[in-house]
């Protein structure tokens, strides 16, 4: 078994250091230099050696390319290999990141997310669950991120029904917010007395409880075995977004759910890596990455508390360049938090720039507007 594989059969959060993740790191960034022509021109660029990584003060020195890199070239490897799954980053248009996963990758990816959201108390697949995801159809955008998550999410339980609220137009040609589909849908899973989870947008989450209001209809009583878990932010939707301790507990009494109960995650397509909230609302860093704050000016990594641009490290991915990628997210690590699960935790402290590339989250924003 190698290094990598290793890494990635052990827990998620570990009491005690592994020492797996620097091993797995030196095998992929080697594995990497010799499959993509450009990583090993910016090693070599950089005088880096993938032998250097030695001690984890060493993951520090690996270097990294820029996340807008990857929506604007493509990295052709220097030999052919079999893809497994190609994830976009965005949905109908702007500039959009393709990923491509052979099955190792794949694996490890689908490996990660459970054992981080098993590790959080939010797997059980002794019970069956419905799903209302507030995404796109995996059906109609079997290609998006977004998309691959929430069905990746919906397997941590036996399923009922699944309903996506974003579907697809054919008249149109185009996805479309369905919001009267997405209430009949709630109200439908509310009678069957089978616990529900809530996955997808924020803010398509927090238009359907104004919708939910709007109409008059009373709070829900779901119970301690219903999740809401956000992802993608609120992007495109300022005027909209709710600070996160008031949407958690807005949410839980919508639903009739422990506000606890109500999780969201930072994640990018490019890295597949998720950061999740545990109890008290920290997304907490897995054994599976590393995470830097680096100065934006000078670009050197930053200490506990201090704010700057996310970097993201992770060994999984060998079948596309992007394993360590430095974000246009603002935001800052601490090291420890009170829910009692080890590691780092991460903060993040909103977009940098004026002008982000677009993504999933984006686009969707753009189709909330319109149900609007």
């Amino acid at each position: 078994m190698t290094a990598i594989d290793r890494l990635f059969r052990s827990a998620a959060f570990p009491r005690r250091p592994s020492g797996l993740f620097v091993p797995a790191l030196r095998e992929c960034a080697r594995r990497q230099a010799s499959r993509f022509p450009a990583i090993a021109r910016l090693f070599a660029r950089q005088g880096f050696s993938p032998s250097r990584l030695r001690t984890e003060r060493d993951v520090e020195l690996v270097p990294f390319l820029s996340v807008a890199a990857f929506k604007e070239f493509e990295f052709p490897p220097a030999r052919p290999f079999g893809a497994a799954l190609t994830l976009a980053s965005s949905g109908t248009s702007g500039q959009r990141s393709r990923i491509v996963l052979d099955e190792g990758s794949l694996e490890r990816v689908k490996r990660s997310a459970e054992s981080v959201y098993g590790a959080l108390g939010m797997v059980d697949k002794s019970r069956t669950a419905n799903y209302l995801c507030m995404t796109y159809d995996p059906r109609k955008a079997k290609d998006l991120g977004t998309a691959f998550t929430d069905e990746l999410l919906s397997s941590f339980t036996a399923r009922a029904e699944v309903h996506y609220a974003i579907a697809w137009d054919a008249a149109a040609r185009a996805f479309r917010f369905d919001l009267e589909a997405t209430l009949a849908a709630l109200r439908r899973m509310a009678a069957t007395g089978l616990p529900l989870r809530v996955l997808g947008f924020p803010a398509h989450v927090a238009f359907t409880l104004e919708g939910w209001r709007a109409r008059g209809w009373p709070a829900l009583a779901l119970g301690a075995r219903s999740w809401v878990m956000t992802g993608g932010g609120w992007k495109g939707h300022a005027g909209l977004e709710i600070p996160k301790a008031r949407f958690r507990a807005e949410a839980a009494a919508w639903l009739g759910l422990p506000v606890e109960n109500v999780r969201d995650l930072y994640g990018l397509v490019e890295h597949g890596i998720p950061y999740v909230e545990c109890r008290l609302g920290r997304m907490h860093v897995p054994e599976y990455a590393r995470v830097f704050v680096r100065d934006p000016e000078t670009l050197s990594a930053l200490a506990y508390g201090r704010k700057g641009l996310l970097q993201l490290v992770t060994p999984y991915l060998t079948s596309y360049p992007s394993f360590s990628v430095l974000t246009t997210d603002w935001g800052l690590t601490r090291r420890h938090c009170r829910c009692g699960a080890a590691g780092e935790t991460l903060e993040l402290l909103g977009r940098a720039g004026r002008s982000p590339a677009k993504g999933c989250a984006v686009t969707a924003a753009e189709l909330l507007k319109a149900a609007r």
